[in-house]
């Protein structure tokens, strides 16, 4: 009720400035919205340029309204406008995000399927190389087992060797010249079992300290491995996928997307939409890695049936609820301002978006890691030697 009173309000000030622009611009939207006769009539008097007639029939017809229409803060009108301007810019806001995040993914997607099998090989030789290390220092923590029960077994003896010495030298006489001799030797043996003992420390330190590094560093080999494997196949689906569609749908499939996302983003619709608009989402961005275009396009015009009047500044009618959201709809504005400024500081984006030549590019990153890979096979090469040595 209330957009046909203001609507008519325009055409009539339009009257009274005789500017036949509002006039003809305000008709169009008004025949969409009249619902009774005598708002029909109104629009014909001012489809025949009858203003006399049409200003009569818009003077009277608003009063009658006024007379059963409540009365509307004009501050709700102006901070419903203000909401939805900053709605709008949250909203090109999310496309510029999304279409970053876009080209991220699409990049690193090629970049798997153009190096992934090289990086493969890369890490597959990393984790050996971490394997072999940790064989080498399991061998050499046998080693140092052995040798500390060998100095274990020496320390024993030396000292039933340093008891029996000690008893022969209490049996001589203090003042001979064998119980000078006795007394050199029982030092001598001392001394061999105080090394012994640092010896035998030295080893059980070293048993312990070795093998955790290399243990470590093995596991996480495996585990950068397994991840890599596991996003590369996940990138090779996808690219097939891409590659069964044509060049139209790719496109269309990323538009689509695009579009769809600014209609049931969770942040741009009303509280009370979240949970349906999150679970628009995620079909969505499932049918985007299925390639489903046709899924896409169906989502596309549901949320144009029916989310997309559903933003708040279209629900909200209670002044403080809407200044409310008003604040809510900044701070989400700044948090992507923000967000958007980090990321492109990144060196993923700063590479991307300064790449002007792909193919030379990829050129010279598998030029780069090939050589990478002939150091490692060395290196492998190298300790399994070592390993059978």
């Amino acid at each position: 009720m209330s957009t046909p009173i203001k609507r008519l309000e325009i055409i009539k000030n339009a009257i009274e400035l005789e500017d036949d622009d509002i006039i003809v611009s305000q008709l169009a939207r008004l025949k969409n919205e009249a619902f009774n006769d005598e708002l029909l009539a109104i629009v014909a008097a001012l489809e025949e340029k009858n203003y006399t007639a049409a200003m009569t029939a818009i003077t009277a017809w608003l009063q009658s309204q006024r007379a059963v229409t409540q009365w509307r803060d004009p501050q709700v009108a102006a901070s419903k406008l203000e909401l939805k301007a900053l709605e709008e810019r949250l909203r090109d806001l999310i496309d510029r995000r999304n279409a970053r995040v876009q080209q991220l993914d699409e990049f690193n997607d090629l970049y798997l399927n153009r190096l992934g099998p090289l990086m493969t090989q890369i890490l597959q030789l990393r984790k050996n190389l971490a394997e072999l290390n940790l064989r080498r220092q399991l061998a050499e923590r046998q080693r140092r087992e052995e040798d500390y029960r060998r100095c274990q077994q020496y320390m024993a003896q030396a000292v039933d060797v340093l008891a029996m010495l000690t008893k022969r030298w209490r049996e001589l006489p203090a003042d001979s010249v064998q119980s000078v001799e006795a007394r050199k030797q029982l030092q001598q043996q001392s001394d061999l079992i105080a090394n012994l003992l640092a010896e035998a420390q030295e080893l059980e330190t070293g048993l312990t300290r070795e093998e955790e590094p290399a243990r470590q560093a093995c596991d996480e080999a495996n585990d950068e491995y397994e991840k890599y494997r596991e996003q590369q196949h996940d990138a090779e689906i996808r690219f097939r996928k891409g590659r069964q569609l044509s060049e139209e749908d790719q496109s269309e499939l990323k538009r689509l997307w695009r579009q769809a996302s600014k209609l049931c983003h969770p942040d741009l619709v009303a509280d009370e939409l979240k949970d349906e608009a999150n679970a628009m989402m995620v079909q969505l961005n499932q049918a985007k890695h299925r390639g489903d275009v046709k899924a896409i396009r169906s989502l596309v015009a549901r949320l144009h049936q029916g989310f997309e009047p559903m933003m708040a500044s279209d629900r909200l009618n209670d002044l403080e609820r809407i200044r409310k959201k008003m604040a809510q709809v900044r701070e989400q504005i700044d948090t992507l301002v923000a967000e958007l400024a980090e990321l492109e500081k990144e060196e993923s984006w700063l590479l991307v978006s300064s790449l002007s030549n792909m193919d030379a590019y990829f050129t010279q990153q598998e030029k780069a890691l090939s050589e990478v890979r002939a150091a490692l096979e060395r290196q492998v090469s190298e300790a399994q030697l070592d390993a059978v040595a």
